[in-house]
């Protein structure tokens, strides 16, 4: 009896050594449980910190691409204007620590654009940073803002563009294209700074109010003109296409749109005598 009795005492403690075992098993499975989630959201975190840093700013980058490559290049056909460019490079090049805004004015058609697609071509080294801007609308104004701001990640606002225009003192490049709408208050929309660049193109030469410098973009001179049509229309200079061009031109009223529309038309009937 006694030494039964002496055996269970001894069950009896090793059940509770046993209960004592389980307990301690549960709360250390319990402790690295937790520890396993803390790490595994420390982990998660990390996770998406690397993922921000890393993806972030490439999808900046193809937004900046894509917004930059949105200032398109010149025509090929681009013929002429020389006299302009030439003055509109003699202009930016002032270094007299005043922000330079040129007004390029004319009729519709008459190649404004063009024309400062190729003085910003024939002068990317100049510029540190080139953006163009649809100025037909408030709207489309706000837009491009808008992705200067997202493509130089300083903030998502028209309002964010314009105070990193502000602070950044270095030789950027606006162009505001078809400021048309005399409603548009345009200054609005100008950074207010003494350095800068600015091109505007508008058919409201009362613009010339906001210009350091202007130029009013009229129809072509004849010869250059006959030259545009020439190698718009993929033709020979000879002497009958010369003078065929130069009665198209006239008709045309030297407007370069209309003639590079003329040249594309005769290049698919592949004759100037048309």
């Amino acid at each position: 009896m006694l030494r039964s009795g002496s055996i269970m005492d001894d069950i009896i403690k090793y059940q509770e050594k046993i209960k004592k075992l389980q307990s301690n098993f549960m709360l250390i499975t319990a402790m690295d449980t937790l520890v396993t989630a803390r790490d595994t959201n420390v982990q998660v975190h990390r996770i998406q910190q690397t993922l921000t840093t890393m993806v972030h700013p490439n999808v900046q980058m193809v937004q900046a691409a894509q917004y930059f490559n949105s200032c398109p290049r010149p025509s090929r056909i681009f013929h002429g204007r020389q006299a302009i460019l030439d003055q509109m490079s003699n202009y930016f090049k002032q270094d007299d620590g005043k922000q330079h805004v040129y007004l390029l004015y004319g009729l519709g058609g008459s190649g404004k654009t063009q024309l400062a697609l190729k003085f910003i071509a024939q002068s990317l080294t100049h510029f540190s940073d080139i953006f163009l801007i649809d100025t037909s609308t408030i709207g489309a104004i706000e837009t491009g803002l808008k992705s200067i701001a997202v493509a130089k990640s300083s903030g998502t606002a028209a309002e964010d563009a314009l105070l990193w225009l502000t602070r950044k003192q270095e030789q950027w490049l606006l162009l505001f294209d078809n400021a048309d709408d005399p409603k548009i208050n345009l200054n609005t929309w100008l950074p207010q700074c003494d350095h800068g660049n600015i091109i505007i193109t508008s058919r409201n030469p009362e613009l010339c109010v906001y210009a350091g410098s202007s130029t009013q973009v009229s129809d072509m001179q004849e010869t250059e003109a006959v030259e545009l049509l020439i190698k718009a229309a993929v033709q020979k200079s000879t002497p009958e296409n010369i003078k065929i061009a130069a009665e198209i031109v006239k008709v045309l009223y030297y407007l370069p749109l209309a003639i590079v529309q003329a040249g594309a038309f005769i290049a698919k009937s592949g004759s100037m005598d048309i």
